[in-house]
């Protein structure tokens, strides 16, 4: 089963492919890379865990600790192409397990440790997994339990990877504990044996989850050169370097955290990475007082919170040089008041796990750090904003002329005009993993992905301005999720729902929140919202996704198709929340 996952994705344009090749942004493997940084850095101090920074490794405890599991796993069994479930939380052992999968060709599939038993049976059979590594015990959960259901619904699920340290782990699971006790590397032979597992740059080393808009979330695949080139490309807009101390607080199994630049950018320069189990503001600004923390990948709510945390100015965060916001938009007012009172410098990120990054810049003035998503990260990042009903091209990217690409701010067409706006790239994806229905309408003929954001170019020339979703899906605080998921989840489970429509609904934190319109068949036994959370957690629905308002109609407005109308939902609820209602 190993080698049959290739047919599943789509190759690049062998065009494309040939340009990308020649220009030499394809020249690298992260694994490569981190060996290479890890024998100049040895006793380097390059990961930090725990709630207090009690667990702390160099780039050479890094490299054994990898080679060791890697070892291990083949051993188990894991073999390139082989897919296994990642569903751990902000610890160091993930960066161990990331690497040493990297290593011999093993794909993870990154779960979030919210994630349940309902997303995590139906990605587990979707990617055909045959292992399953989780934390234990964490957040009060039991994690084994969970591993256990899916094991038992999901049949090609082998080996199950216990990787916490305060739980006992189950007679049929492997201990990672274990496994990094056992020196494996300075057996007999195993220079060879990891030699000969490394896999090919052009294969694909991760599949992502996207926020899904249809349901189950569908997998990204992503190449392992195209992965680094991503996290070496966004590494500069940073400042990235050797004394960089990145904070990971956001799950890390999410793209920004991971590689955009991420754990991976860091570790790229020789920097140094610092994992925060909490997000707590309390706890966050004790660890950038503690590490001399330089740089945060934050979500807008992480971002609001901190700027209303009155304590923090009891902490020297002197240290902290740049916050990204990622996952959506931060309202220009609360990117006002970052620099007037935080010690850092705003970046603003746009990013998909299917592929494009843009940034703002560090040069940038206010105008664009303020109000765009910046531009693309790599010269070789192409672009159109194209109009939703014709098709039409509004604008585009001119940064290939000659033969040689030319910049990232190269463009033709029209600024201010709003479209869809779609990217083509060294590093976006042709395709979800397995889905070539939808593959047809998420890729155009000429190989671009279909974004379903609607944008404009700024004035500038310099940043895209996002304007809004075509896509019926809800963020809430940086973790986006289907509506038509819960939407069946409700119907399935609550049978006296005539019709429902979530929509997303304005909240000063979260950004967007879930609120739930419905129509009822029996109107003298209405539900209440704690009805609804109930059924949503019967169903198997990570709680994020929750509504958390919930309102009752007599009638639903549709479309003329006969669809819920959710514009007018949308358009409702604001008013309400606006009126203060």
């Amino acid at each position: 089963m190993a080698e049959d996952w290739k047919k599943y994705w789509n190759p690049y344009k062998p065009e494309l492919a040939k340009v990308y090749e020649e220009k030499g942004l394809w020249s690298e493997m992260f694994i490569k890379v981190f060996d290479q940084r890890a024998q100049r850095f040895w006793d380097r101090e390059a990961l930090v865990g725990g709630p207090n920074g009690e667990e702390r490794y160099t780039y050479g405890d890094i490299k054994l600790a990898s080679d060791r599991l890697a070892l291990h796993f083949l051993d188990m069994g894991l073999r390139k192409g082989d897919r296994v479930i990642l569903q751990l939380p902000n610890i160091c052992e993930f960066v161990f397990i990331w690497i040493a999968l990297q290593k011999i060709g093993v794909i993870p599939v990154m779960c979030l440790p919210q994630h349940r038993f309902h997303e995590i049976s139906q990605i587990a059979a979707k990617a055909e997994a045959v292992g399953y590594f989780v934390a234990g015990f964490a957040r009060k959960f039991n994690y084994h339990e969970l591993v256990d259901e899916v094991a038992k619904a999901v049949p090609s699920i082998k080996y199950k990877v216990s990787c916490g340290k305060e739980i006992d782990v189950p007679g049929d699971y492997y201990d990672l504990r274990t496994f990094l006790r056992d020196k494996a590397e300075e057996r007999v032979g195993a220079a060879d044996e990891l030699k000969a597992a490394m896999p090919d740059p052009h294969d694909v080393g991760i599949l992502l989850l996207s926020g899904g808009t249809t349901g189950t979330p569908k997998l990204i695949p992503r190449e392992y050169n195209a992965y680094v080139h991503i996290a070496r490309e966004s590494s500069w807009e940073l400042g990235y370097n050797m004394y960089t101390v990145q904070l990971a607080i956001a799950p890390v199994a999410h793209n920004m955290v991971l590689a955009a630049p991420g754990i991976q950018g860091a570790f790229y320069f020789g920097g140094k990475v610092v994992m925060c189990p909490s997000t707590q503001m309390e706890d966050i600004c004790r660890t950038i007082e503690r590490e001399k923390v330089t740089h945060i990948p934050m979500v807008p709510t992480m971002i609001i919170k901190m700027l209303n945390f009155e304590d923090r100015k009891k902490y020297d965060l002197s240290s902290w040089q740049i916050v990204v916001n990622g996952a959506s938009k931060l309202e220009a007012a609360s990117a006002q008041r970052v620099e007037k009172e935080l010690p850092c410098r705003l970046i603003s990120q746009f990013g998909m796990s299917e592929g494009t990054i843009t940034n703002s810049v560090l040069g940038d003035p206010d105008e664009i750090v303020h109000n765009t998503i910046g531009m693309c990260c790599s010269a070789a990042d192409e672009w159109k904003i194209l109009d939703p009903d014709t098709g039409a091209v509004i604008a585009e990217s001119n940064n290939y002329q000659n033969g040689d690409f030319r910049g990232t701010f190269n463009y033709k067409g029209k600024a201010g005009v709003p479209g869809e706006i779609v990217f083509r790239g060294p590093y976006t994806i042709r395709g979800y993993y397995n889905e070539p229905e939808h593959n047809k309408r998420a890729i155009t003929a000429d190989g671009y992905y279909r974004s379903g954001d609607i944008a404009c170019v700024h004035e500038s020339g310099h940043g895209f301005i996002i304007m809004g979703r075509i896509k019926d899906a809800i963020n809430r605080g940086g973790e986006k999720f289907s509506c038509e998921e819960v939407e069946n989840v409700i119907l399935d489970q609550m049978p006296n729902v005539h019709n429902c429509g979530l929509v997303a609904m304005p909240d000063p934190v979260f950004i967007e929140k879930a609120c739930l319109f419905m129509s009822l068949r029996d109107k003298s036994k209405p539900y209440t919202l704690a009805d609804v959370q109930a059924a949503c957690e019967k169903g198997g629905l990570t709680k994020f996704k929750w509504p958390e308002r919930l309102e009752i109609r007599d009638e639903l407005p549709e479309t003329n198709i006969g669809k819920v109308n959710k514009k007018e939902l949308k358009a409702e609820i604001k008013a309400l929340i606006e009126a203060g209602k």
